[in-house]
């Protein structure tokens, strides 16, 4: 399925968002890929790639259409992102103040590329983060972090 900006897909099993730039696998734009998963009551938004002022618009895009369903947990997956920058950090914390009260919205950070610039800036104290998805998945609603 390929959406384009402005757009809103709807949610099925797995999804991958189409922004083509050149020949690849997967879906891509620029040097983004976005996967979302459902999983039971839970969306898995899988983020690689870059993660700033020239992408940043697509995860929110993302992100604000699922959020729109008010899934139980949302799970941010950012283990294959190589840059976050402070464009991508307001993205996970506007999805997280514009959830829903009965949508838990969960970060996965697993590099440094994630967690120097979350912590830096505090963002992990304002957001729940986690060092694996298995365990952003299986916390229990509104647990603390496994900050492992």
């Amino acid at each position: 399925m390929t959406v384009h900006r402005g757009q809103c897909a709807p949610i099925v099993p797995s999804v991958v968002i189409d922004f083509p730039r050149a020949p690849v696998a997967g879906h891509r734009y620029q040097d983004l890929t976005i996967t979302v998963e459902r999983l039971g009551e839970t969306l898995v938004v899988a983020v690689d790639g870059d993660v700033d002022l020239g992408t940043a618009p697509m995860l929110h895009d993302v992100l604000d259409a699922n959020l729109g369903r008010a899934p139980r947990r949302i799970v941010v997956d950012l283990s294959l992102v190589r840059f976050l920058n402070a464009a991508g950090l307001e993205v996970l914390l506007d999805a997280h103040r514009r959830a829903s009260p009965g949508t838990d919205v969960r970060l996965v950070a697993t590099t440094r590329a994630t967690w120097r610039p979350l912590r830096l800036t505090r963002t992990d104290e304002r957001l729940v983060v986690h060092t694996s998805r298995a365990a952003a998945i299986a916390a229990p609603l509104w647990a603390a972090a496994d900050t492992g």
